[in-house]
């Protein structure tokens, strides 16, 4: 059975008004909005819910809360969390869940609501994503990045220009996206000369802290509701210890990589099929390793893919065109439920002045606790 993405809705990612049951009922209310056919709410068997945090949401029981905005009493609704790769774990327990028969439609909704509280209180959320170990010795989820791309630096060529690119890139790609939470465009050297957060990190590596919610409607019959379905080929997951100490080689994204050759094998294609991009890009010096994981560069050789335009807006294999964590916005439960948007908008040629030309497979990796959980997704039109 192929499962496909048939509908989607997205509410803008930034300093938002909405509180958290307006932005799961805006999302919400646009998926149901945006199916081209219609479709009722009692053709709906499940609604899943993403977020990270209750703390940030101040609201338990959203599962619930999303069963009440879909209007049918004979659904029901639950909530899904892993880190970062929240979204993309909701995403996975949909399309099992049609997979094995138990549901025919099932909505997924994404949603963070992170700016009622200061950057010193989120951060110490935030680390609760990490090993008991790193939290003991207060490091924080800049601090552990920054160790493994000190790491990563030291074992390979790479440089702070190299970062630098990233940032000022997927800036540039925000550009062309309303939904963007920044619409601002940086030098190389503003990257290089911004402050200084976790060395070698500086905040123009950093990506932000945002509020906003995206859905995506999947169903066992795509070609009820659209002519134009979009199909999830692949999926794996996969894991990684906690602390990055405690890992095989920190340099290196392993969660990743296994969870991409899972989504591989399930679709049937390799590196070499893949033309379109979107990488967890929390801290743009990570999108080499990334690029890495995926197969798309060989170990330490991932930042040649910057050098030479590869992975530009106009290049061969376009990364992060939504402007990624980075510039589009980090609101964690929904991040990825998001990238799923832009890849479905991407295929189906609907992505505005974003859009790249003749995108046929698109690939979304996703990590969580610097590397420990990983989600890689496999799109085809």
């Amino acid at each position: 059975m192929e499962v496909g993405i048939v509908s989607y809705g997205h509410t803008k990612f930034g300093v938002l008004e909405q509180d958290t049951p307006d932005l799961i009922k805006e999302a919400m209310d646009g998926c149901l909005k945006n199916v081209e056919n219609g479709i009722s709410p009692k053709e709906i068997d499940c609604v899943i819910v993403s977020c990270v945090d209750n703390a940030f949401s101040e609201q338990h029981q959203t599962g619930t809360l999303a069963w009440e905005y879909l209007g049918n009493p004979d659904a029901y609704g639950f909530k899904v969390e892993s880190a970062c790769v929240s979204g993309s774990m909701a995403i996975y327990r949909a399309k099992n869940m049609i997979e094995m028969g138990e549901a025919k439609n099932v909505l997924v909704v994404g949603f963070e609501k992170m700016n009622k509280f200061g950057t010193d209180r989120i951060t110490e959320f935030l680390t609760h994503g990490s090993s008991p170990e790193e939290r003991k010795y207060g490091i924080t989820q800049p601090g552990a990045y920054a160790l493994l791309i000190r790491l990563y630096a030291h074992k390979y060529d790479v440089t702070e220009d190299d970062w630098a690119d990233i940032s000022v890139k997927n800036h540039k790609n925000a550009f062309r996206n309303p939904w963007a939470h920044f619409h601002k465009d940086i030098t190389k050297e503003g990257v290089m000369n911004s402050r200084m957060i976790a060395d070698p990190i500086r905040l123009f590596h950093c990506s932000t802290i945002s509020d906003g919610a995206a859905s995506v409607l999947l169903s066992a019959d795509p070609k009820k509701y659209t002519d134009t379905p979009v199909f999830i080929k692949g999926m794996g997951v996969a894991h990684d210890y906690l602390s990055a100490i405690e890992r095989q080689d920190p340099t290196f994204l392993l969660a990743s990589k296994r969870a991409a050759d899972q989504a591989y094998k399930e679709a049937g294609k390799s590196p070499k099929d893949v033309d379109i991009v979107e990488v967890h890009d929390a801290f743009t010096p990570v999108e080499p390793m990334c690029y890495e994981a995926l197969g798309l560069a060989k170990k330490g050789e991932g930042a040649k893919l910057v050098r030479e335009g590869v992975v530009m807006f106009d290049g061969s294999l376009p990364v992060n065109v939504s402007g990624g964590l980075k510039a589009k916005g980090h609101p964690v439960g929904a991040t990825h439920v998001g990238t799923m948007v832009e890849m479905f908008l991407q295929l189906r040629g609907e992505a505005g002045k974003r859009q790249v030309p003749d995108r046929k497979t698109a690939i979304i990796e996703g990590h969580g606790g610097t590397g420990s959980v990983a989600i890689v997704s496999i799109l085809e039109r």
